[in-house]
């Protein structure tokens, strides 16, 4: 009984891994399929709107009240829902291995009241490598489309310009458009969900009011990303995020930039 017993408790140990990394394969799996779906919803949104990619943060689109709500119809995922049958806010429009707050503009949470919503899963490439509001130059140029020029009452015509015309995306192949978010955790992140705006830089920030921590294992060891050309690929999020290795990959002109980077933080 007890050799029986010891062979059982090493087939369990053996067994337990491979049932946790199938797990986690499978993970993977669904959300690359939902980013191949958001990738072709992205596409057609270009070719109906002049060959340019949505803002980031855009203009109000009244059209889209009913799928979206009136609150939340400037938003980059919000355009692509004539193209993309599920809705940001269900749950499995997102990557199953995420584990944070799934909520659109309307939702309020007095906890979290210093960091808005929308928190997801998926999160947009707007403004490339440069971040706003950290201390260096800022090019919003340089991603998909960040904000409108004026389109923010109190802000700088800089931090917003015209969309991004897919031609201007030098090596679409290679460059970042959707990919999953930054979270860990609401105690970690002081937040409770993962902003849908992609962040580089910053890998062990933790500011005031929130941090850009991220789950080094959310399905695995890596991130799936999808690039412009809508093929999708799984990167370790320790090179993904780090402007020294993958800058390029974040820009429109397939230059790494790096008097943009911020690459520790505060």
């Amino acid at each position: 009984m007890l050799v029986v017993m010891g062979i059982i408790a090493v087939l369990a140990a053996l067994i337990l891994p491979v049932l946790a990394m199938g797990k986690s394969q499978a993970r993977s799996t669904t959300c690359k399929n939902h980013l191949h779906e958001m990738g072709l919803a992205l596409q057609m949104y270009v070719n109906e709107n002049g060959s340019k990619y949505p803002y980031y943060d855009g203009l109000t689109d009244h059209a889209l009240d009913a799928a979206v709500g009136p609150k939340n119809t400037r938003r980059w995922w919000a355009k692509l829902a004539p193209y993309y049958p599920l809705k940001w806010t269900d749950v499995k429009y997102h990557c199953p291995g995420y584990n944070g707050v799934i909520a659109s503009l309307d939702y309020t949470n007095s906890l979290f009241n210093h960091y808005g919503p929308p928190f997801g899963s998926y999160a947009y490439n707007a403004n490339g490598v440069s971040m706003p509001g950290f201390g260096t130059p800022f090019d919003p140029d340089l991603g998909l489309g960040y904000l409108p020029s004026g389109a923010r009452l109190n802000e700088s015509l800089e931090w917003g310009r015209t969309s991004v015309p897919d031609h201007r995306v030098v090596t679409p192949s290679e460059m970042l458009s959707i990919g999953e978010s930054r979270f860990l955790n609401a105690a970690e992140n002081q937040m409770p969900g993962g902003d849908d705006r992609l962040i580089c830089g910053l890998l062990n920030w933790r500011g005031r009011n929130y941090s850009l921590l991220f789950d080094s294992a959310r399905h695995g060891k890596n991130y799936n990303q999808l690039f412009c050309d809508g093929h999708i690929e799984s990167m370790n999020p320790w090179v993904l995020f780090n402007p020294a290795k993958t800058a390029a990959l974040w820009n429109n002109d397939h230059q790494p930039h790096p008097e943009l980077w911020v690459e520790t933080g505060r």
